[in-house]
C-alpha cells in the first residue's frame, strides 16, 4: 500500500489534520493534534519493514513522563502501564511504545495507538493523587502519634451550621483557651479551598488559632500562598524536616492551656 493511500486512510478513520512527513527509507512521522497538556505532541512515527508496517513512539512517551518526576519502574505504575499497552495490543520494547498493523488495518491501528499514548500519559494525573494521599496519610499518622487521641478529631466540621460538612477542619486540637485548627496542604487548589474554609470559620461564632503544614510551600503560586498567609497564624513549610518544629509547637500550645 503507497503512503498516499496510508495517509487518506488515517484521515478517513481518525482526523482530516493528519499527514505522514517521509524521514529517510522506511520512516514516516505522522503529524496529528493530539498532544500532552503541555502542548507537545505524541510522538507518532509509521515504519516498514519489508511487508511489515508497524507505528512506533520511538520511546518519546515515557521520556516526556520522566520530565515530569514520574518513575515507571515502580510497581503500581508499571503494572497500569503493562495493563494499558496489553489492552491496545501494544508491546513495550524497553520503553518504546510499538504495535504491528494487521492486514493493512491502518485506521484502526492508529486509532488504538493514540489512544494507548493519551491513556499511559494520564499516569501523569494519578502520580499527583499519590502524592497527595501519601502526604495526608502520613500528616495524620503524624498528629496520632504527636497529640493524643481524646484531644484530637479529624474532619471537623461545625454540627449546626454546616451539616454537610463543606467547610471541614482537616485536624481540630481541643485546647484551651481556644481550639487549633491545623491544616494539611498539598498544591494551590487545597490551599485555596482551606484560605475559604478560614474565612468561614472567622464568620461563626467560634475563636480558634490556625496551622497550616505544607507538603511543599515553594510549589504554591505566590498570590495564593499571599491570601492563605493572611488567615494563617502559624505555617510549616514541609512536614519531614520539621517535624520535631511542629511537635514542639503543638506540645508548647496544649501545655499552655493547662
Amino acid at each position: 500500500m503507497d503512503t498516499v493511500t496510508i495517509e487518506n486512510v488515517f484521515q478517513e478513520r481518525v482526523c482530516k489534520e493528519i499527514r505522514l512527513l517521509p524521514e529517510g527509507i522506511g520512516r514516516y512521522v505522522v503529524l496529528h493534534p493530539f498532544a500532552f497538556d503541555d502542548g507537545d505532541h505524541f510522538t507518532v512515527v509509521l515504519r516498514t519493514v519489508g511487508d511489515q508496517w508497524y507505528l512506533t513512539d520511538e520511546g518519546h512517551t515515557f521520556m516526556h513522563l520522566s520530565y515530569e518526576d514520574i518513575n515507571l519502574e515502580l510497581s503500581g505504575y508499571a503494572s497500569i502501564v503493562d495493563k494499558t499497552v496489553a489492552a491496545f495490543g501494544i508491546e513495550n520494547r524497553q520503553g518504546e511504545l510499538i504495535v504491528s498493523i494487521p492486514d493493512y488495518r491502518f485506521g484502526d491501528a492508529l486509532f488504538s495507538f493514540l489512544q494507548a499514548l493519551v491513556k499511559v500519559s494520564d499516569i501523569k494525573y494519578l502520580q499527583r493523587e499519590r502524592v497527595k494521599s501519601l502526604f495526608e496519610e502520613e500528616f495524620r499518622s503524624f498528629l496520632r502519634g504527636t497529640v493524643a487521641e481524646h484531644l484530637r478529631q479529624f474532619e471537623y466540621y461545625h454540627p449546626e451550621r454546616d451539616p454537610q460538612r463543606v467547610y471541614p477542619v482537616d485536624c481540630r486540637i481541643n485546647a484551651r483557651p481556644k481550639p487549633m485548627f491545623v491544616f494539611g496542604i498539598v498544591g494551590d487548589a487545597k490551599c485555596q479551598t482551606v484560605t475559604n474554609i478560614i474565612y468561614w470559620w472567622e464568620r461563626q461564632t467560634e475563636t480558634f488559632d490556625v496551622v497550616g503544614i505544607f507538603e511543599n510551600q515553594e510549589d504554591i503560586n505566590r498570590r495564593i500562598l499571599a491570601r492563605f498567609s493572611d488567615v494563617c497564624g502559624r505555617q510549616f513549610s514541609s512536614l519531614h524536616p520539621n517535624r520535631d518544629r511542629i511537635t514542639a509547637f503543638l506540645k508548647e500550645h496544649l501545655s499552655n492551656g493547662r
